[in-house]
């Protein structure tokens, strides 16, 4: 029996139904990493970290370390750093384990204990859901076997990686003994990050499909070990999609901006349009109607995208709508939609691989740098986007150079450069403040030297040698967490108070909920829905808000001078620092505002310059805010505020204004229904049970008429369904 095939896994305890399961996956052999992993113990309970490029295997490391550790009636978690990775890896486990071990998801509310998961075997998390669940004491997390985490560099990232660092410290305390399998992208510094978690490094740089890294210069594309093509006419974009697609191959190119993005689609879909039968165009026809049709109206920028995919091409970004993004991902995964053009945001999404990857812009934006290199990791990441094992025998990856000087320059410090080393980034105000919090209210450290035991044991500690600039700012934290009366301290004892528990399980900044509870009890204005949406807006939960531009400025001002009695927050003087930030507040929260007046998508997009994706995102962040607005008004006895905040989040969550509240308590009735209905004179249910079903049927359609009489308690006649016609109808398979 050869080594490397995947029938030897049976000396290892991994059930012949499990290789069979992986046989019908396609695995008939392990990857020399793969391989060089399991005879390091994966599946014996060592602790391993893989640092290895995008696509080589490390997956199914993961699969055979669950695999031992579930026999043993232990569970496994899998952290994610994002919602698409974590839904990835739902899909493929809850297929791959179905018949024999219980799989879950859990990314979303983060103030729930989740106490069904205790039921599961193998738990898919995000790390701010995971760190919920503990802040909530989610008992079974003791149960815990096997600790995967994925993506272990964003450790490097400044929003996500404090997150993960305290998350990953805190379960090495409470389950010294669960085994650790930690995955990374290609650093620098592997074996510091190895060492910190106790697991023995593997590092490869092996891919299953070879990786040929060149550029462009003039109409040649070079590569470093092969030879290259030459170009027809053209921008060079075109040119290069040309060219993929007489490959019969697809391609993605990242981009800087959200703008680039789109423009760039427009430009490939001329050349993608060109390649497709009646029955692929057909196909493009009704994915493109669905990507249009995603928001009951439409927007500018889903006309645009709808345009660009009707035509085998689409742009990705953060301004999509996670339906969008779905679609255009899975479309591409089928061969249909032939050129992504993507922000970076993509390279850290779902698995998406392509024959060629394009890197147009090796620059980017950065706030107080103006125009800079990106870093070799996040090209790193890029690249490893190209060559799909079941389809290439290699991929290829591009840099676009304008000079001879420059295609040096690229290559000299993307091609042959190093990743950078990652670096913890604990020592943010902000997030220390939130988890010192945190750890107080589990009881996690109830002393000052406790904490400090606690932050000695973080890789910040392990790479930087001390935490004395971090023991510095948790004294000045404890200080005011006591003054915000979140904490208190009975003879040395740190004890969480009961708002400041409520606080940690609600994953607030401590300072957001003493801005809040502050507003809540400024008494120079009534609650009222602006007051309370410029509260929410201020937050740094919300961030970033949106800016105020130089031709919006007196509009801001004037609703600031206008509006001056709404607000629940002192307004700060016009010449001091303060100001401007109020400024991006109120304009952030006249977006909510207007969203809250049933102004559409579009209307949002033309006047505050937010895409839908972006809108989604900021209204899901304030409703969550809303809410915890709620709990801590309970907390403080301030429940005269209570009826207007709910008020509020119904209105935020429908996008309606307040007349519509009875009316949206109906489940298939959203604003643009219920609005009809108002307009038509039915104001109430009471209204609604005296209007004729024929009558409702014309405003909100038979089926919806249906439902809503039935929701009533009236007895009505169910709509006869009607047959309904396939466009591709007239087509074979081959699109004849």
């Amino acid at each position: 029996m050869a080594e490397d095939g995947i029938d030897f896994l049976a000396d290892y305890g991994v059930p012949e139904d499990i290789i069979g399961m992986l046989k019908e996956e396609k695995i008939q052999r392990l990857y020399p990493p793969q391989l060089a992993a399991v005879k390091a113990g994966a599946t014996e309970g060592k602790n391993l970290v893989l640092s290895m490029p995008t696509a080589s295997g490390k997956t199914l490391v993961a699969t055979l370390a669950a695999i031992g550790t579930m026999q043993k009636k232990r569970k496994v978690v899998y952290i994610c750093p994002l919602v698409a990775l974590a839904s990835e890896k739902y899909e493929y486990y809850k297929r791959l384990f179905d018949k024999r071990w219980k799989v879950a998801i859990s990314v979303g509310d983060l103030d729930s204990s989740d106490a069904w998961l205790a039921e599961y075997d193998f738990i898919i998390c995000t790390t701010e859901k995971l760190d919920s669940l503990v802040r909530h004491g989610a008992a079974w997390v003791k149960e815990l076997g096997l600790v995967v985490i994925d993506e272990v560099h964003t450790l490097n990232d400044a929003s996500r990686g404090p997150t993960l660092e305290i998350m990953i410290t805190q379960l090495r305390e409470m389950i010294p003994h669960a085994q650790t399998l930690a995955f990374s992208a290609t650093i620098h510094n592997a074996r510091e990050l190895a060492d910190w978690l106790d697991c023995k490094l593997i590092e490869s740089d092996f891919r299953p499909v070879k990786l040929y890294e060149g550029y462009t210069l003039g109409d040649k594309i070079k590569f470093l070990d092969k030879e290259g093509y030459t170009l027809k006419d053209g921008e060079t974009e075109r040119a290069i999609m040309q060219n993929t697609l007489e490959l019969k191959k697809q391609a993605i190119f990242f981009v800087s901006t959200r703008k680039n993005a789109e423009s760039l689609a427009e430009q490939l879909a001329k050349e993608t349009a060109k390649s497709f039968t009646a029955f692929e165009k057909a196909e493009l026809e009704r994915l493109s109607d669905e990507v249009l049709n995603v928001l009951e109206s439409p927007t500018k920028q889903c006309r645009k995208l709808a345009q660009s995919v009707k035509h085998g091409a689409a742009f990705h970004h953060a301004g999509l709508l996670h339906k969008q993004k779905k679609l255009i991902e899975d479309s591409f995964r089928a061969g249909l939609v032939k050129a992504i053009a993507a922000t970076p945001t993509l390279a850290m999404g779902v698995n998406l691989p392509a024959f060629r990857v394009i890197i147009r812009d090796a620059r980017r934006y950065y706030s107080g740098l103006g125009m800079s290199y990106i870093p070799v990791l996040d090209y790193k990441q890029f690249v490893g986007r190209a060559g799909r094992p079941q389809y290439d025998k290699f991929g290829e990856s591009i840099l676009l150079a304008r000079s001879e000087g420059e295609a040096d320059q690229l290559v000299e410090r993307f091609v042959l450069g190093e990743p950078e080393e990652i670096r913890s980034k604990l020592a943010m105000e902000p997030v220390l403040r939130m988890h010192t919090l945190s750890l107080v209210a589990n009881a996690f450290a109830n002393t000052e030297k406790a904490l400090y035991e606690f932050f000695g044991k973080t890789f910040y500690a392990h790479q930087y040698g001390d935490i004395d600039a971090i023991e510095e700012k948790i004294e000045g934290i404890l200080e005011q967490l006591e003054s915000w009366e979140l904490i208190t301290d009975r003879d040395g004892k740190l004890v969480p108070t009961r708002v400041g528990k409520r606080v940690a399980e609600l994953y607030l900044d401590p300072l957001t909920a003493h801005n809040f509870i502050e507003s809540l009890r400024y008494r120079a204005c009534e609650i009222n829905d602006f007051g309370l949406m410029q509260v929410v807006a201020s937050a740094d939960e919300i961030a970033p808000q949106l800016s105020v531009r130089a031709g919006e400025y007196e509009k801001v001002i004037e609703t600031i001078n206008s509006r001056e009695k709404t607000f629940m927050q002192k307004v700060p003087e016009h010449y001091s620092s303060e100001f401007e930030f109020f400024m991006q507040s109120v304009k952030t929260a006249m977006m909510i505002e207007a969203w809250s007046n049933e102004k559409t998508e579009d209307d949002i997009l033309a006047e505050f310059k937010v895409a839908p994706g972006e809108l989604n995102g900021k209204l899901a962040v304030a409703d969550w805010l809303v809410y915890s607005l709620n709990e801590l008004a309970l907390l403080t006895g301030m429940k005269d505020s209570l009826n207007s905040i709910r008020k509020l989040r119904t209105r935020l969550k429908y996008g309606i204004r307040e007349e519509l509240i009875p009316l949206v308590r109906l489940k298939g009735i959203g604003r643009a229904r219920s609005r009809r209905m108002f307009n038509a004179g039915l104001k109430t249910l009471e209204d609604l049970r005296n209007v004729p079903m024929q009558s409702l049927s014309r405003l909100v359609g038979p089926n919806v008429a249906y439902d809503v009489k039935k929701q009533l308690g009236q007895d009505a006649e169910k709509p006869k369904s009607k047959p309904v016609q396939s466009k591709l109808e007239g087509f074979d398979s081959k699109g004849k």
